[in-house]
């Protein structure tokens, strides 16, 4: 009977893994449109305006379909969305600013060396030294950034600097996460730190910023995007998932977003295709496998490794 409980228990952890992996991958393909949804929304509305109703519009959301779960949420919720949503109204501009000044599938591309970067991340917060895959990767990613960002004359773009500023702000950002959800509701988490960003943003935006005079469709459907698709939905998912999963698992799936971002950027937003970006963006996404890479284990093993990670603090 012992032998039979472990075993599903094992299945179970597997099952849950295997959810989550599946949450991750469709962050990420949210996230792939949301590049272009960006793109749109900087050309008719200031940096905090989008910031501000891109939060608090999910945070609304968040609350119209798990209010009574956030409603019992406690301390733990709030404190954790609270340092969550801090960090969101302070590196979130980064990437919106960004976009004025560099393509979609470029930017994706950049952004996507924050799976590299979690493990030194990790091993600066929680002690937890990067085996010589990471150091690997991390040589692959600078030169896959050098062939995206550098120009002829060996100098980075205000679009490409503020992208990396990005990418290695939520290299933090994934870490923190992952800490946070393991201790507390991943839902409450969510709302508070939406609703934390939505509110600073605001108050930026209100002090600082023209109120918008005109609300074009296209404007308008790409807040809608931005506030339903990319933050209600695929931070949510993140944040979910990251119980029941460990940090450089989760930057590896949703680093895809790139592939997704390029391909959605190319074939239907007209972003130019050369071979030096592409040649660049697939040595990222080559370091992002690099650093993942494990060396083989047995069966349970790999449970152990890759199941447990999370599930465990449930208990």
């Amino acid at each position: 009977m012992k032998i039979c409980r472990k075993e599903i228990e094992k299945m179970d952890d597997k099952r849950k893994v295997f959810l989550a992996d599946c949450a991750l991958v469709l962050a990420a393909i949210c996230w792939g449109g949301g590049f272009i949804a960006g793109d749109i929304a900087v050309q008719y509305f200031s940096t905090f305006y989008i910031l501000a109703t891109r939060f608090l519009a999910a945070a609304m959301i968040m609350f119209l379909i798990f209010g009574r779960t956030i409603k019992r949420c406690g301390k733990a919720e709030i404190r954790s969305g609270l340092i969550l949503g801090t960090l969101f109204y302070f590196f979130m501009p980064l990437q919106v600013i960004a976009l004025k000044y560099t393509t979609p599938s470029k930017q994706a591309f950049l952004l996507a060396g924050y799976a590299a970067m979690v493990p030194f991340i990790s091993w600066v917060v929680l002690k937890n030294r990067p085996k010589v895959n990471s150091f690997i990767a991390g040589v692959l990613v600078m030169m896959g950034i050098g062939l995206i960002s550098l120009n002829e004359a060996l100098t980075i773009e205000l679009g490409d600097g503020l992208s990396l500023g990005f990418s290695l702000s939520y290299a933090v950002f994934v870490v923190l996460t992952g800490i946070f959800a393991g201790k507390c509701n991943p839902l409450g988490m969510s709302f508070f730190s939406y609703l934390v960003t939505g509110m600073l943003s605001l108050i930026t935006a209100l002090l600082f910023e023209e109120f918008p005079t005109s609300f074009p469709p296209a404007g308008v459907m790409s807040l809608a995007y931005l506030a339903i698709i990319n933050t209600a939905v695929a931070y949510t998912l993140q944040n979910v998932a990251q119980k029941y999963t460990s940090d450089t698992h989760t930057a590896v799936l949703l680093s895809t977003e790139s592939l997704f971002a390029f391909i959605i950027g190319v074939c239907f937003y007209g972003d130019p295709f050369t071979p030096r970006i592409l040649t660049g963006g697939l040595i990222i996404f080559l370091a992002v496998i690099v650093s993942q890479r494990k060396k083989k284990t047995t069966p349970c093993q790999n449970v152990e490794k890759d199941s447990t990670d999370k599930v465990s603090n449930d208990s």
